[in-house]
């Protein structure tokens, strides 16, 4: 299953897709694959101190919408210098789900212009996990006052349409649907890897 040597050139893949929808799995599992850098947004370091941050901004959405925005912006110069050092890189989360979740959570600054800025993506995998899927697994891992937020029908209902919406912004390169509850994870990631490097 490993596409290190169908590559003729470094890729930048985004994985995006609602709390719980095996996204970061999936990401962690394909850059093995494709023996290719792992970032996040935020990134490990930044995350360390994220919660505290954002709860110091109160409860401005706009301010923590900039907040995560800045760390998009951080991703984009990072993905430009490994790509150019030749290294292919999968990036859990980017521009999409960003401002998809600040739109949900009654953000009024809209900044989907900025995307012009940003590295964009060559493919952009949106894992489509059911809700029931994305409850059952949050669950599991246990739901944050963030994740439960997500998992009504009508929360499910709006994320899904603010990340639709933006999927043909020039940022998100070629956007692909992946269903998230094939089965297994080697079936998701499976899926997503052929897709991935695809044509």
């Amino acid at each position: 299953m490993s596409a290190r040597g169908s590559l003729t050139r470094p890729i930048f893949v985004v994985l995006e897709g609602l709390d719980g929808s095996g996204k970061s799995t999936c990401a962690a599992q394909l850059a093995e694959h494709l023996d290719a850098e792992l970032l996040t947004t935020p990134s490990p370091s930044v995350r360390r101190f994220r919660d505290e941050l954002v709860e110091s901004l109160g409860p401005s959405q706009e301010a923590r919408q900039l907040f995560y925005l800045a760390t998009v912006f951080a991703a984009s110069e990072e993905v430009s210098a490994l790509l150019s050092r030749g290294r292919s890189v999968v990036l859990d989360r980017y521009f999409l789900s960003t401002q998809a979740y600040a739109a949900f959570r009654g953000s009024r600054l809209v900044v989907d212009d900025l995307q012009h800025l940003l590295r964009p993506a060559d493919v952009t995998l949106y894992l489509d996990t059911p809700l029931a899927t994305r409850v059952a697994r949050l669950q599991h891992r246990g739901a944050n006052a963030a994740d439960r937020e997500t998992l009504t029908p009508e929360a499910d209902g709006r994320l899904r349409d603010e990340h639709l919406r933006r999927a043909h912004l020039d940022v998100v390169g070629r956007f692909v649907r992946v269903p998230g509850d094939l089965g297994s994870t080697r079936e998701v990631l499976e899926h997503a890897l052929a897709r991935a490097v695809a044509p």
